[in-house]
């Protein structure tokens, strides 16, 4: 990973780097990372929500301070989204895609998007915004991220009280054309997060039945129980309303993302075989709920095949714990690095 950044991304002739100010300071890791590079544009969006508390405040102040010291202010940029209107409705998609539209009026040979600290309505959309920017330019596309084993903020979400379609991945869901297409949910599963899960289904049920519901659960993972301990935790929605079956579900490597998306393509691919010859249209529906490693397979899979995402947002963060005595930057435990797009290499005989 740290090879990569300092052999392609630090010699590359234009690079965008697009990531946020989070509350783990890992989300600062891959922009100070680069910070000595003097071609690469730092934009950093800032996520508002309300009724964040003081503490959490103080620390994505601390955080941008942090930014400003290392990074040339003729290079950074920090942009301020609101991620819901004052009527609930969630804008904070449509708003950082809006914003970075124009970021891409200067061309770029790579574009890098930093998901460590960014929240799925943000970073889905603006994945799907470079992946479009690079079939015109020809731009490299990465995906970063970085996580600890330990979280040194301990957060409390309150959640939207309504699902809604993530921008940019709505496809023909809410048209009549869709009507009578049948529906396969395959929601992530993630502890107390039952209310949201809730709230999904019924809003997707509303209007026509769902035909399968596929949960994806984190195995193998660094807490082998974990898997289990979710499906017990759903087991009443599992068994109840979603009428699912355990040859339903869906296990996915916790810290491969690959892992989720191949599963749910090879699901998508059989489901619609059986309904094709039924002479049925299905639709697969992705809600990512959960673990991010897992997120970020659904995205892929997302924008691979063309799938609708739906999701809670998150309104506000709350916590309990003090803030950290200091800011230490340091290598997070694990770094992964997704290339999206794009042509990596000069000489691919090289670099198979």
């Amino acid at each position: 990973m740290l090879s990569f950044l300092d052999g392609h991304l630090m010699p590359a002739a234009r690079v965008l780097f697009i990531g946020t100010v989070g509350i783990d300071a890992s989300s600062l890791y891959f922009g100070t990372s680069l910070s000595k590079s003097a071609n690469t544009d730092f934009r950093f969006v800032v996520e508002k929500r309300r009724d964040s508390s003081k503490v959490l405040n103080d620390i994505g102040t601390r955080h941008r301070l942090y930014l400003e010291t290392q990074i040339s202010q003729a290079s950074l940029e920090f942009v301020d989204v609101n991620i819901v209107a004052d009527d609930g409705a969630t804008i904070g998609g449509r708003a950082a895609a809006r914003a970075a539209s124009h970021w891409y009026r200067t061309e770029y040979t790579d574009v890098v998007i930093d998901a460590t600290g960014m929240s799925r309505g943000i970073c889905f959309p603006l994945v799907r915004q470079a992946i479009e920017y690079s079939a015109g330019s020809g731009a490299n596309i990465h995906l970063l991220m970085a996580a600890n084993d330990h979280r040194a903020i301990e957060l409390q979400s309150e959640a939207n009280d309504r699902a809604e379609w993530m921008h940019g991945f709505q496809g023909k869901m809410g048209l009549d054309v869709s009507a009578d297409t049948l529906k396969l949910w395959v929601p992530q599963l993630a502890e107390r997060s039952l209310p949201q899960m809730d709230t999904m289904f019924q809003q997707l049920s509303g209007n026509s039945p769902i035909a399968e519901v596929c949960p994806i659960v984190p195995f193998p993972s660094a807490r082998p129980r974990r898997g289990d301990d979710l499906l017990y935790e759903f087991e009443a929605l599992f068994l109840g309303d979603w009428e699912s079956s355990h040859l339903n579900i869906i296990y996915a490597h916790e810290s491969d993302p690959m892992d989720v998306f191949q599963s749910i393509v090879r699901m998508d691919a059989a489901r619609k075989e059986v309904f094709r010859a039924a002479n049925l249209s299905a639709t697969t529906v992705l809600s990512p709920n959960g673990w991010r490693m897992g997120s970020l397979g659904m995205l892929l899979a997302a924008i691979d095949l063309d799938l609708p995402v739906l999701y809670v947002e998150t309104i506000g963060y709350t916590t309990q714990s003090a803030p950290p005595p200091g800011l230490n930057v340091e290598r997070p435990d694990h770094l992964w690095h997704v290339w999206l797009a794009g042509v990596p290499y000069d000489d691919s005989t090289k670099h198979p």
